[in-house]
């Protein structure tokens, strides 16, 4: 497992995608201090030493530290683990096991570096199972992919021959993560770009269930701006955006995520235009609608996946769970994060868009937040997620009647946490 560590070090560093930011990140975390029950590291991963690889560059499309008026403050440590199986049930009239794929690669997504966190690469540990039994990883085990969209990287676990009744893969990786703070007055200052720059340019076009440009978008963001989007700031013109979107949503399913015998396979997604002209939908739909809207109005913005720990209100406990929220291009400052989910119970009392927001640009608790994905799945050609996705993608070579009696579930944890210095 080392050994396939160092490998994916290498070849991060030396991939002709990996550019330096153009401001320098923030220094790799230390390890996390311990705090409570929760340990600072995990047993898979405390006895295997630290790899000595150099640390590598980024691509800045994925995001650069963040200018004023906006700032991160308060970073905290995670070490996070991200696993998903696959099984499925023997026939009894057919000897060989039930899943049989050729060449088979599954994508893990990874934001190495954004706006608002970092990845420390020396930290990233996969893992494989096979019929329950654990692999021992070489060089050639896992690959690396950068330069995707957004300035994704995604960790490969190809199987070149693969004849199993079950498969599971995960990956435990340690993240600094930073709330944002934002100048309210100096943002709504800030005027519209003759051309937004060219790390923002990919977030304003069309995807899968984010119908960019369709008439009913362009109606509702007409009738929210009255005609007049640009005569008013970009930050002041997002919020009036924004808050007509959340406010659409009558019926609403704030978690989104598909339970099957007690296990969640992934996110309930149904798209934005279906679910914003509905009224109904569930919180990813609303951030998905969010974004559309948003890029209809010509304002880039882009949909996050990511993992944190939510407080359930029937048992008292937290668990780990995936969670979305969005973030919009504000020329000088960066990707600025907000979230439509924890925006609604706001939005009930009313949202002045010349007051601040919490959760919109200030957020207090997005330290707590790990994201994995822009969007609901990698983009890499040739793949496709599990039905209801969870970002990870892969390229299955079987029948459809072999895919149909598949199942699949994630499994998200935290496994240590620690405060940084700012």
């Amino acid at each position: 497992m080392i050994r396939a560590a160092a490998t994916l070090l290498a070849a991060i560093a030396s991939h002709p995608c990996a550019a330096p930011p153009t401001k320098a990140p923030a220094t790799t975390p230390p390890a996390p201090a311990s705090t409570g029950t929760s340990p600072a590291t995990s047993p898979a991963t405390s006895s295997a030493p630290p790899t000595s690889a150099a640390a590598p560059t980024f691509s800045t499309l994925s995001g650069r530290p963040p200018e004023f008026p906006a700032k991160r403050t308060e970073p905290r440590i995670w070490e996070a683990r991200f696993e998903a199986s696959i099984w499925a049930p023997r026939d009894r009239n057919n000897p060989q096991e039930p899943i049989q794929a050729k060449d088979l690669t599954i994508w893990m997504p990874l934001i190495l570096q954004s706006t608002w966190s970092q990845v420390d690469v020396q930290s990233l540990r996969p893992e494989v199972w096979v019929h329950d039994t654990r692999q021992a990883l070489g060089p050639d085990s896992t690959k690396m992919r950068q330069g995707l969209s957004q300035g994704m990287s995604a960790l490969g676990f190809p199987f070149p021959n693969l004849s199993t009744q079950s498969l599971k893969w995960a990956v435990t990786f340690r993240a600094q993560c930073w709330n944002a703070v934002v100048d309210e007055a100096a943002a709504a200052r800030v005027t519209w770009p003759t051309d937004w720059p060219a790390e923002a340019q990919e977030s304003l076009g069309a995807a899968p269930g984010f119908e960019v440009g369709h008439p009913d978008f362009k109606a509702f963001v007409d009738r929210v701006s009255g005609g007049k989007l640009r005569s008013v700031t970009p930050w002041i013109a997002a919020k009036e955006l924004v808050r007509a979107t959340v406010n659409a949503y009558r019926a609403y399913d704030d978690d989104g995520i598909r339970i099957e015998n007690g296990f969640p396979r992934g996110i309930v997604f149904n798209g934005a235009h279906a679910t914003l002209a509905a009224g109904s939908g569930t919180s990813h739909d609303c951030v998905a609608a969010c974004v559309t809207v948003l890029r209809t109005a010509g304002i880039p913005a882009r949909a996050v996946l990511g993992m944190a720990e939510v407080d359930s209100s029937s048992s008292g406990t937290s668990r780990t769970r995936l969670v979305s929220w969005a973030e919009f291009w504000l020329p000088q400052a960066g990707w600025i994060p907000f979230s439509p989910d924890l925006l609604r119970s706001q939005a009930r009392g009313g949202l002045n868009v010349e007051r601040p927001w919490k959760y919109f640009g200030s957020w207090d608790g997005l330290n707590e937040c790990i994201p994995l994905c822009y969007g609901w799945e990698l983009p890499v050609a040739g793949h496709r997620s599990m039905p209801f996705p969870a970002g990870f993608v892969w390229n299955s070579s079987m029948t459809p009647d072999q895919y149909a009696r598949i199942n699949d579930r994630i499994a998200l944890q935290i496994l240590g946490r620690g405060r940084a210095k700012e």
